[in-house]
C-alpha cells in the first residue's frame, strides 16, 4: 500500500555517530513514500537540513514542494506549539488533494523541537491521519546512531476508536442510540469486531425503543443469539399480549431514566390503554383495538365490573395524573412536564396491575436491554 508522508525536520543534536539529515533520509527510504513533505523551521539551520534531506533522497523521485517557488511550509516559530500545530494543519491539507483512493497519510514528527514533534502530533489526531511514525534506533549520549534507524508506527485509527467509543458510550447511556451508531460508523470493519458489536449494540436499542422488533433482531442477530430469539418473540406476539405490553411499559421507564418526561408519559398513557385493552381480550373476550383510552377503561368498570378497572377509576390520583398527557406536547397543548410527576405515574401504573395482571407486572421490565456497549 502507497503512502504519503509528512517530516518536520529541525537542525538535530550533535553526536559523533549522528547526522540528522541522514537520519531522515534513511527513515524516508524505509517508508518508500509515494510523494512527501518537509517542515523546517524558518532558521537557516533548518532549511539547509531539508536540502540536505531532499538530496540525499533524489532516487525516491518523490518530494513534493509547497509550490515551484516555495519548497517548504515553513514553521515560523517553532517554539509556539499552537504555531506548529496550525502549520502541521495546513500541510496535512495539501497532501489531501494528492492522496489516491486507498493511500496511507503519515506524519512522521520526530525532528524538531519539543514544540515541533508535540504540535505535529495533535494536528495528526486532529486531521485522524491514518499514522504517525516516530524514528528511533540505537542511541548513543541519548541521539540515535545514523545508521541504526527504526521506524515505530502509531495507530491513529485504533486511538480514534478508542476515544469515538468512549463518546458513544456516553451516548447511549442517555439513549441517544442513533447518535452513537452514526459515531462508530467510520470504525465499522471486520477487523475492529469490538467496533462492529458496539455498532449494532446501539442499532438494536435504537429500533427497540421504537418496537420495530423485526430490524431490531435483525441486529441483535450479530451479537447476541438470546436477544435476537427475544425480540423476534416480541415481533410474533399479539400487540395487547402480556409480552407486549410489559414491554411498552418498560420503554416508558428508560424514556423517563433519559430524562425525556413527556415522551415517557405519553408512552406510560400509551401502555395504561393497552392494559385496559389487554384485560377485556383476556378475561372478557372482547378485541376492540380501535377503543379510545377513555372508552376502554369506562368499559372495563362500567359494562363489565371487572375488578381491575374499578380500582383505575378509584385511583383518582392516577387518572388525574395521566391526564396530564393531554395538555403536553404529545396530547393537544405544549405544557411541560416534572420528571416527578411522571415518576408518580409510574409508581402508581405498578401498584394498580400488580394484585390484577401480575404476568404482565413480571414481564414490565428493562433488565433484557443492554445498559452499555461492549469494550472488549
Amino acid at each position: 500500500m502507497t503512502s504519503l508522508l509528512i517530516l518536520t525536520v529541525g537542525t538535530g543534536t550533535a553526536g559523533s555517530k549522528s547526522n540528522i539529515a541522514q537520519g531522515l533520509a534513511n527513515s524516508l527510504r524505509k517508508v518508500q513514500p509515494r510523494l512527501f513533505w518537509l517542515l523546517p523551521s524558518a532558521s537557516a539551520d533548518s532549511q539547509t537540513t531539508a536540502d540536505m534531506i531532499r538530496e540525499s533522497v533524489t532516487d525516491l523521485n518523490a518530494f513534493s514542494p509547497v509550490s515551484d517557488a516555495k519548497p517548504y511550509r515553513l514553521i515560523g516559530n517553532p517554539d509556539d506549539i499552537h504555531e506548529c500545530r496550525q502549520v502541521v494543519r495546513s500541510s496535512i491539507l495539501q497532501a489531501r488533494l494528492s492522496r489516491r483512493p486507498g493511500e496511507l497519510l503519515v506524519i512522521n514528527p520526530t525532528s524538531g523541537t519539543k514544540q515541533m514533534s508535540a504540535g505535529a502530533t495533535l494536528a495528526a489526531l486532529d486531521e485522524e491521519v491514518d499514522r504517525v511514525d516516530f524514528t528511533g534506533g540505537q542511541r548513543q549520549n541519548g541521539v540515535v546512531m545514523t545508521g541504526s534507524e527504526v521506524i515505530q508506527s502509531f495507530d491513529i485509527g485504533g486511538f480514534l476508536f478508542q476515544r469515538d467509543l468512549r463518546s458513544a458510550n456516553q451516548l447511549f447511556e442517555q439513549g441517544a442510540f442513533q447518535a452513537a451508531a452514526r459515531l462508530l460508523e467510520s470504525h465499522q470493519r471486520p477487523s475492529n469486531p469490538i467496533g462492529l458489536q458496539a455498532r449494532q449494540t446501539a442499532l438494536c436499542l435504537h429500533e427497540w425503543q421504537r418496537m420495530n422488533y423485526l430490524k431490531a433482531s435483525s441486529h441483535a442477530a450479530k451479537f447476541s443469539q438470546p436477544l435476537c430469539d427475544h425480540l423476534k418473540m416480541l415481533a410474533s406476539v399479539d400487540p395487547l399480549s402480556s409480552q407486549a405490553v410489559g414491554d411498552l411499559l418498560a420503554g416508558a421507564d428508560e424514556l423517563l431514566r433519559w430524562g425525556d418526561a413527556e415522551e415517557a408519559l405519553a408512552r406510560y398513557y400509551r401502555g395504561a390503554e393497552a392494559l385496559a385493552k389487554h384485560r377485556l381480550a383476556e378475561a372478557h373476550g372482547i378485541q376492540e383495538k380501535v377503543l379510545t383510552a377513555v372508552n376502554a377503561w369506562e368499559m372495563l368498570a362500567n359494562k363489565r365490573a371487572d375488578p381491575f378497572g374499578k380500582a383505575y377509576f378509584s385511583s383518582s390520583s392516577l387518572h388525574q395524573l395521566l391526564q396530564r398527557r393531554n395538555v403536553s406536547v404529545y396530547g393537544h397543548g405544549h405544557e411541560p412536564v416534572e420528571p416527578n410527576l411522571v415518576r408518580s405515574v409510574a409508581t402508581e401504573l405498578r401498584a394498580l396491575i400488580q394484585p390484577h395482571l401480575p404476568q404482565v407486572d413480571a414481564l414490565w421490565t428493562v433488565g433484557l436491554r443492554p445498559r452499555s456497549l461492549p469494550t472488549g
